[in-house]
């Protein structure tokens, strides 16, 4: 019987550094402890770490996490990972609710929290877009602003017309091709 502890982060800007303490204190040795930066939105199939982890867990071992929120943010992919675990006879225990999958209580308990965890993701994501339409509304334009400036952008569509592809253009203005793309494709007027 091996213990095995999992910590992730959503972003480089975060650190490990408290969920890896956690785990230490509970006797998981820092080898054993494997970290990930990684959206928590991304299913447990889809994060490199995890998946190799998972794979590697033998009938017996345990995965020790901080937090319920560190396996995932969609309650189905989270049941789905620890009804595979379990299916294998390998324990899971999130140290901050004091759960234990071995047992009836602690499936119970994690199920509950599970759905919970769900719903007030789906809480979230219906503010953020009741506070889209509140700005679009407005007359604003959320999101991330354009890299091109409307000269630049005015450029790209000429080049287009000229019969440069976005690769060219990319080239010609130092930007991603994506941006040329959308740039030369853009439908809205430029002064």
């Amino acid at each position: 019987m091996t213990r095995y502890g999992y910590a992730r982060v959503s972003t480089t800007k975060q650190s490990t550094d408290s969920q890896t303490s956690d785990l230490q204190k509970e006797g998981i040795p820092p080898d054993r402890v494997i970290t990930e930066t990684l959206s928590g939105a991304t299913s447990w199939k889809q994060r490199p770490e995890l998946s190799r982890l998972v794979h590697r867990l033998k009938a017996g071992d345990t995965l020790t996490v901080a937090k319920l929120d560190r396996l995932g943010r969609n309650a189905v992919d989270v049941l789905s990972l620890i009804d595979i675990l379990k299916k294998r006879q390998i324990a899971v225990r999130i140290l901050n609710l004091g759960i234990d999958t071995s047992g009836a209580g602690g499936r119970l308990f994690l199920l509950l929290l599970a759905g919970f965890a769900e719903f007030e993701r789906n809480i979230i994501r219906e503010r953020i877009m009741a506070g889209l339409d509140v700005a679009r509304a407005k007359g604003k334009r959320p999101g991330r602003r354009s890299t091109l400036s409307p000269e630049k952008t005015a450029q790209a569509r000429a080049m287009k017309q000229r019969g440069l592809s976005s690769r060219e253009v990319s080239e010609l203005l130092q930007v991603s091709r994506m941006t040329a793309w959308r740039a030369m494709n853009s439908l809205k007027a430029v002064p």
